[in-house]
């Protein structure tokens, strides 16, 4: 079942990040697959990804091979999720994905600044 799932690479560190994430496994655990890039153990190279493009950007990789950042990975996660197909639907509109990626890009320059979790 695991080769279903869609790999989820967030920042367990980050309060909000965590929240996100961790709402997603709660509503659809046989989809995901969470993978914190805040823990020591984890290894970038082993998914062939950028470990500073994945500080900055959320990442996914889909059960195909593709790899999904920022706007374009929360659209894929909300395609996974029965309830969330009218979001995905919606952040896929022109004129929405392009706010989207704004906003999302505002995000990525404030998270560094966000509480971060007492581990």
């Amino acid at each position: 079942m695991l080769k279903n799932k869609t790999k989820i690479f967030y920042d367990g560190n980050c309060v909000v990040c965590d929240y996100e994430i961790s709402h997603y496994i709660r509503v659809a655990p046989e989809l995901f697959e969470l993978l914190d890039i805040s823990n020591p153990a984890f290894d970038s190279v082993k998914y062939g990804l950028n470990p500073k493009a994945l500080e900055v950007d959320m990442h996914v990789l889909t059960p195909e091979g593709e790899v999904k950042i920022g706007v374009d990975a929360f659209a894929h996660i909300w395609s996974r999720i029965p309830r969330y197909k009218l979001a995905d639907k919606l952040i896929r509109l022109p004129g929405i994905y392009s706010l989207a990626k704004i906003g999302y890009k505002g995000f990525t320059v404030i998270r560094p600044y966000l509480p971060k979790k007492n581990k």
